[in-house]
């Protein structure tokens, strides 16, 4: 059973009949929070980790929702709204890496932060994560990266879509 945990409510998402959640509680569980605080996603096999970045994470303003493995963690995100995903990279089953990329595909606007303990993450992930953060850092350094992330989410969201130029094409415009 995987568990959905909010700062405004904590339900449980029945994994063998996911369109009888989706049919009564869907509303709840995709919509941002009334202030307009971030949604943070995380994932650790850690659960003691998991409840204590939730804790420190939602006085810091953001709701937090949790997962303690990739699959449960992509369960949520294709019925959530999610504004940023943070997650551990060694865990069994699917690693950061796996979780990062299955995420991109389900929303490629969504970041993703790499937070381990280990040093020892392949050259590959620096192109599918966003941001990576030391286990070891300090809590100021995780919560700048999150907020880094979620600030270059919202700018590139209000850029404007590049204007297609007959050049781009590589057509020649005759003057």
């Amino acid at each position: 059973m995987t568990m959905i945990r909010s700062t405004t409510s904590s339900r449980s998402l029945a994994t063998s009949s996911p369109i009888a959640w989706r049919s009564r509680h869907v509303e709840t569980a995709t919509k941002p929070d009334a202030c307009n605080r971030p949604t943070l996603l995380w994932i650790d096999d850690y659960k003691l980790g998991l409840e204590l970045y939730r804790t420190i994470f939602e006085r810091l303003g953001f709701n937090v929702l949790t997962a303690s493995n990739g699959a449960d963690a992509l369960k949520i995100a294709g019925v959530s709204h999610i504004d940023v995903v943070v997650t551990d990279y060694e865990m069994p089953g699917m690693n950061g890496e796996a979780v990062a990329i299955a995420i991109k595909v389900v929303n490629p606007e969504i970041p993703v932060v790499i937070f381990s303990g280990s040093t020892l993450i392949p050259t590959r992930v620096r192109r599918v994560a966003d941001a990576f953060c030391d286990k070891a850092g300090s809590r100021d350094q995780l919560s700048s990266a999150i907020r880094r992330v979620l600030n270059k989410k919202r700018t590139r969201g209000l850029q404007p879509h590049p204007i297609a130029r007959a050049s781009d094409e590589g057509r020649r415009t005759v003057a």
